[in-house]
Formats: C-alpha cells, sequence, structure tokens
C-alpha cells in the first residue's frame, strides 16, 4: 500500500472536517483543514443553483492551492463538491453526509455533478446505513464511516433521573418527519416542558402553530451543544429516515435518552439503545412509561453513551479511514518543520 502523509481536508459539515483535520494530525498525519466559502448556504435549492457561477469562481484560488501543494490525498466533505477533488489534480476521497445524497441526487445537474467526482474519487465514505443504496454503483469502493464525536461530549456528564423538559432535537425538514412530533404537542405538553431547534424550512410554520406551547431555540454555535443538551432530560430525534444522526448521538453521548424511529435492519449486529418509536401516539405513551419508571430511564442512559463510544470512538473511525486511503498507516513525518495553511482555516 501507497504511505500516505500528508491530507488536505476540504469542506466542513457539522464541524466533522475540523474534527477529522484535528484528529488526523494527532494521529501522526500532517493534515490541513480548508474550508469551502458557502454563499447561500441557506438558500433554497433552486437559488443555490443560480449562484453556482459565483461559488465556483470562489473555489478557484482553493483549486490552485491543492494543485501546488504536495498532498497525498484531498479528502472533500460534501457528494456534490467532489469536482474540487478532480480538479485538484491530485488522489481524493470524497464523503456523503446524508442531504447531498439522499436530496441532491434528486437534482439532475448535481446529480451528475455528484457521480462524476464519485467515479473518479479513489474511495467514497458515508456516514449512516441508509445512505448506502445511493453509493451502490460504486461499491466496491464505498465505506460505512460513522462520524466520531467530539471527546469532550463524554466528560462531565450528569444523567437526568426524572424526565420532566424535552427538546426535539432534529431539524425541522419534512424528511426528519418533524410534523409526525408536532401533530402531538398538545399531548407532549400535558406531560412535560418541550423545546425545539428552530431550524429548517418548517421552522416558521411550526412555530407559528406551537408557539404557545413549545419554545423554539434559535441555532448556537457547535461548542455550545453540549450545555443545551445538559438543559434538557432527554431528545426527541427524526421519526422518518431510521437511522441516528449526528443530533441522536451527541444527546447520547451527553447520558440523554432519545426517542426516535430505528430502522432496526440498518443496525442488525449491535442496535442502538434507543426508545424506538414510530408514530406519535407511540411517542406519547413511551414518554408516559418513562416518566413512571427512572431506573429505566437511567439504564438507557447508561447504555446509550456505553454504545456511542463503542461505536463512534476513534479506534475504528481510522482503520476504515485507512482502508479508504488505502494505507495501513500514516508515514513517518519529515525532520523540516512545515508550515502550516493558514489563509484558508475559518
Amino acid at each position: 500500500m501507497t504511505q500516505i502523509r500528508r491530507v488536505a481536508v476540504v469542506n466542513d459539515v457539522a464541524r466533522v472536517g475540523r474534527l477529522q483535520t484535528r484528529n488526523l494530525n494527532a494521529e501522526g498525519y500532517e493534515a490541513d483543514f480548508i474550508d469551502l466559502p458557502k454563499p447561500g448556504a441557506s438558500w433554497p435549492l433552486f437559488a443555490k443553483l443560480l449562484i453556482l457561477p459565483a461559488r465556483l469562481f470562489a473555489y478557484l484560488p482553493i483549486v490552485w492551492h491543492l494543485r501546488r501543494t504536495p498532498y497525498d490525498v484531498v479528502h472533500v466533505h460534501f457528494v456534490s463538491q467532489g469536482f474540487i477533488g478532480l480538479l485538484s489534480g491530485k488522489p481524493y476521497v470524497v464523503h456523503g453526509h446524508g442531504h447531498d445524497l439522499h436530496t441532491n441526487m434528486r437534482n439532475p445537474l448535481l446529480r451528475w455533478i455528484s457521480r462524476l467526482g464519485m467515479k473518479h474519487a479513489k474511495a467514497i465514505f458515508y456516514v449512516t446505513p441508509d445512505l448506502a443504496p445511493y453509493v451502490a454503483e460504486f461499491s466496491n469502493k464505498a465505506f460505512l464511516l460513522p462520524n466520531p464525536l467530539e471527546p469532550e461530549l463524554f466528560q462531565g456528564v450528569r444523567p437526568p433521573s426524572q424526565l420532566r423538559k424535552m427538546f426535539i432535537f432534529t431539524r425541522l425538514y419534512p424528511i426528519k418527519g418533524a410534523e409526525l412530533i408536532f401533530a402531538v404537542a398538545p399531548q407532549i405538553t400535558a406531560l412535560v416542558e418541550l423545546s425545539a431547534l428552530a431550524w429548517g424550512p418548517l421552522a416558521p410554520q411550526l412555530r407559528e402553530q406551537h408557539g404557545e406551547r413549545v419554545k423554539f431555540i434559535e441555532r448556537i454555535p457547535h461548542d455550545e451543544v453540549p450545555a443545551l443538551i445538559d438543559r434538557f432530560d432527554a431528545v426527541i430525534g427524526q421519526m422518518r429516515l431510521g437511522i441516528l444522526s449526528l443530533s441522536e448521538l451527541e444527546a447520547m453521548a451527553r447520558g440523554r435518552v432519545v426517542f426516535m424511529r430505528l430502522d432496526g435492519s440498518l443496525y442488525p449486529d449491535d442496535p442502538p439503545p434507543v426508545v424506538r418509536v414510530e408514530s406519535g401516539h407511540e411517542l406519547v405513551e413511551a414518554i408516559r412509561n418513562l416518566q413512571a419508571d427512572p431506573a429505566e430511564m437511567r439504564r438507557i442512559s447508561d447504555a446509550g453513551r456505553a454504545w456511542v463510544a463503542k461505536h463512534h470512538g476513534l479506534a475504528g473511525y481510522f482503520e476504515i479511514l485507512r482502508r479508504g486511503y488505502g494505507t495501513p498507516e500514516p508515514a513517518p513525518m519529515p525532520e523540516t518543520e512545515t508550515v502550516p495553511v493558514g489563509a484558508h482555516d475559518a
């Protein structure tokens, strides 16, 4: 296998790119984080496509930097950005995070761009098992690579002993099933205090409809997420996809019980210890049952932290990463000091 030492990590999705860069450097690689400008990131898809030429122009200095710097591999986050790896002229891998596969692939232009990047990539990583069908065409070089979590998430955890405050910790998108949760908001708020993250296209409508009984919390910097989770006794996650996204994982790491829809077929060997619900009615009943059983609440809390530590720790992460990179371990660092890239490290 070819030894790989110097890595460019391009783009940041839910801070995974930054965390990966830090972990790579700690593991003995020489990794630079290069973020991408994201004009119109929160705009609707049609608007993003309209300003695509402006985005491409903004990427030119980054592509030039990648081409003239002796990187052994370029690791591009978000599949639709894979063309940057192609333009870099270096071996590259692409990393799918969800929206870039199950949503963007429905658009003809983005699907063409994404498939082009995947076709020429050295490897394709994807973060949750439900994304496997979207990369099936390239299954010979596709790897399930669950997101690693910040080690700090596991520190200073105080699991709650009662279920009094709950947090809807999922983006308010139709694909997340947010409407299924809010359909039973009156029943839930009769049992607990309920808050929600005001993030996603459904947020204005849901806030207008349920603002009197549900407290909406604006998005915060990611560094403040652990403190936010700690304000609640349990979390309601997505109700449609059937997988654990980053929000559910972070809540479990903080010792919070997660209520969500889980597709057990995607976790056949070691299913995560969450409270599995399929409907709003089941959600209300599950909340009521757990309120009456504090011992079970503590058991699920402890089991959740252990499961996340086992499946989203760094040892397994690097094992899969090296398989995709095609190297057993990083090559020895040179004796000469190198200057880190700072121009793009935002």
